[in-house]
């Protein structure tokens, strides 16, 4: 059926069809602008002019250039039977026809039942005298006749007709928003072939209705496109002619390549007036075939709403290859709509984002780093014999640390601890006191060391985060100590609890337990859960999962008690780490996936999680990048979509202007500069440096208009 009620401006089903590209780019595609060839090549078009049949009339052959009809390749003029032919060189690409009056003896052949009009005064051309210029009698065209046909590429066919119906695809060609080129000409011929039910628009043989031979001879393809072709003239008349096609043609090309099925109140011809006159012309010519058809039609169209449009499509191959990657890039668009955002400004994968909290990873990061500041005092336990000494030296009184070092002389802790000698100091076990020795460590930190067990207990306040963090030694091996960590570290945001996990601690150069320092590196698995304030997030976050983090303290040195900060060079901390979990919002989105962090304190933060597609066909891996900045305003820099053999990769811009920039898996490039005005130009979709529609910011919302001047909204 060619109609319906007028619908919503597109359908994902449109999309593969409303393809149109421009120059540029220089693109080898054959799908790509045309091109002026650097080696010499002949070329010749040939065809009929059939309105009827349209004599001695001049024909020129234009490029096509940049989107626009560009300047002439050659001109002749069609003989008695309307053909022509055209001869060039030196130019491969679309070719523009068109066809216009020689003065007062271009001359056309009726081909309208109902007739042509009248003429005026006496002359030959009036066989049978009667004033009326009637089918199959010629007549003189007025001086504001034109005809056009459009051909995709000068190599692609021989043969070009030109008729009323090649006219109306070549003007549609040119309105398209990339203007007239291969692509747009391919889609508008397709769009009228499914229109009126024909094929092979341009190149199909054009008949002479007035020939009764060439009428028997011809296929019912043939002879619908002639009849429907005749039937405009058969509506107005032979000087109204011009003018009347002038506004079919651009009511054509404001409704996008649709006609109106029927409307009695309208003075431009509706596809019902000529569907009819098709018919009629049928009729007289005992094509009762045709008739019965078109009489059908006739009477469906009669059933329409009056004022609705048609909704014919082109063919979705009507743009070679490239039109199935353009489609198949929009296809996806659509789908992810709802989860994608184009505009920066708005958040993709809102609940995911709202999931992971917008500081949660920075927060992560700055407990991880008062871990492992707090871990540079771990080397006590992982070094015992070699903490004896400070240890004594660590007692209360004078008599103390010396009664300690005279005991410890000449020992190793394992025979204070397991020899026959039972060493006591003021009714103490010395070993009891040296597997409990509380000290300040500077920089509000405290340290509980078992130097039997193994197990020191780093507690208070350092950079802002409250530490109750206890090391197991595990390991060690000259400048590297490993150890088994768990505890609580807590911020003005969050509350991290390590329940298992471990910790290495890299010194280079080795370690003196008299002059503890600052690791150079840092490095652990981690199995924690993390919560965020209510009190302090807005919306807080909660994380339960796996921590694998990398420290560089290499720039990071201790400071005097007396100086206002206890560190110096912490922004020169580099962070690597990956927190690999479930994360859920106080709201209740909720995730699985992984989050990192790659650098500084301010370095990015990516976030990989795992999601159905929106219509549940499969799975995609989604991978979110931005910067704790940024993240604070729920606003993403970069996305990475993986599904099905498929993948975009997406760009937001904030400054100095607001857009996206979208890629696929083909070479598809979507650019668009959301910080113009609605209405104004804002990207287009490429491919291959040839364009192939262009956007518009509207109410909010992004307006595509695609080939054929179909739109929709995302």
């Amino acid at each position: 059926m060619l109609f319906s009620r007028l619908l919503p401006r597109f359908t994902p089903a449109l999309l593969a069809l409303f393809i149109v590209a421009c120059g540029g780019g220089g693109s080898e595609s054959s799908d790509s602008a045309s091109t002026e060839s650097s080696t010499s090549t002949a070329s010749s078009i040939q065809g009929k002019v059939v309105k009827g049949v349209v004599k001695n009339a001049t024909v020129t052959a234009f490029r096509v250039e940049s989107g626009l009809v560009g300047s002439v390749l050659t001109s002749t003029t069609t003989n008695s039977e309307g053909q022509y032919n055209l001869r060039f060189s030196n130019y491969e690409g679309p070719v523009y026809i068109e066809v216009t009056p020689i003065g007062n003896s271009t001359q056309m052949v009726c081909d309208a039942a109902s007739g042509c009009g009248e003429f005026i005064g006496l002359t030959d051309l009036d066989s049978n005298n009667n004033g009326l210029i009637d089918f199959g009698e010629s007549f003189q065209v007025p001086a504001d006749f034109i005809l056009t046909a459009a051909l995709p590429n000068s190599t692609s066919a021989s043969n070009v007709n030109v008729s009323t119906l090649t006219h109306l695809a070549a003007q549609l060609a040119t309105s398209y928003p990339q203007g007239i080129n291969d692509v747009s000409i391919s889609v508008a011929q397709s769009q009228l072939e499914n229109l009126f039910q024909i094929t092979d628009l341009a190149n199909a043989p054009l008949v002479d209705l007035s020939n009764p031979t060439a009428v028997a001879n011809s296929t019912d393809n043939a002879l619908r496109h002639a009849l429907i072709s005749s039937s405009l003239l058969g509506l107005t008349n032979e000087v109204a002619f011009a003018q009347v096609l002038e506004q079919l043609v651009q009511q054509f090309q404001t409704n996008a390549g649709q006609l109106v099925t029927q409307d009695s109140s309208s003075n431009i011809p509706t596809l019902l007036d000529l569907t009819e006159e098709a018919q009629r012309t049928a009729q007289l010519l005992n094509l009762s075939g045709l008739a019965a058809a078109l009489a059908q039609e006739a009477s469906a169209l009669l059933n329409s709403a009056s004022g609705t449009l048609t909704n014919s499509q082109p063919s979705p191959t009507a743009g070679g290859s490239n039109a199935a990657v353009i489609a198949a890039f929009m296809d996806d668009l659509s789908l992810w709509q709802g989860y994608l955002s184009l505009s920066p400004n708005d958040t993709s994968f809102a609940q995911i984002v709202s999931a992971i909290g917008v500081s949660t990873g920075a927060d992560l990061a700055q407990l991880l780093k008062a871990v492992s500041i707090a871990g540079q005092f771990g080397p006590v336990v992982a070094l015992p014999d070699a903490a004896l000494s400070a240890a004594c030296d660590s007692l209360g009184n004078y008599f103390a640390r010396l009664t300690c070092r005279v005991l410890i002389s000449g020992k190793s802790l394992e025979e204070i601890c397991n020899g026959t000698l039972n060493l006591v100091i003021f009714g103490r076990s010395l070993c009891d006191l040296l597997n409990d020795i509380t000290l300040p460590l500077g920089n509000g930190l405290t340290g509980n060391f078992a130097l039997y067990d193994g197990v020191a207990r780093i507690y208070g306040t350092t950079e802002g985060v409250d530490l109750d963090i206890t090391f197991t030694s595990s390991s060690n091996r000259q400048s590297s100590y490993g150890f088994s960590i768990s505890g609580t570290a807590e911020s003005e945001i969050g509350f991290l609890e390590i329940t298992d996990g471990s910790f290495q601690l890299e010194f280079d150069g080795g370690l003196d337990i008299r002059n503890l320092k600052l690791p150079e590196t840092a490095s652990g698995t981690l199995s924690v859960a993390y919560q965020q304030d209510i009190n302090t997030v807005d919306a807080p976050t909660s994380f339960v999962g796996d921590l694998s983090i990398a420290l560089d303290l290499s720039g990071v040195t201790e400071l005097d008690d007396e100086q206002e900060l206890p560190y110096a060079g912490l922004e020169t901390i580099e962070l690597r780490m990956t927190a690999d979990g479930t994360f859920e919002s106080f709201g209740g989105d909720r995730f699985e996936g992984s989050i990192d962090l790659n650098g500084g304190i301010d370095s990015d933060i990516v976030l990989q999680f795992e999601t159905d597609l929106p219509d549940y066909s499969d799975r995609a891996v989604i991978t979110l990048t931005s910067t704790p900045s940024l993240l604070a305003e729920g606003q993403l820099q970069d996305i990475q979509m993986e599904w099905a053999g498929k993948r975009y990769d997406i760009m937001y811009f904030y400054a100095p202007y607001r857009g996206v920039r979208i890629t696929n898996q083909d070479g598809v490039i979507m650019d668009l500069d959301l910080s113009v005005e609605d209405g104004d130009n804002a990207g287009y979709l490429l491919l291959e440096g040839t364009s192939y529609g262009n956007v518009t910011p509207l109410n909010g919302s992004v307006l595509f208009t695609l080939s054929n001047g179909e739109e929709f909204v995302l």
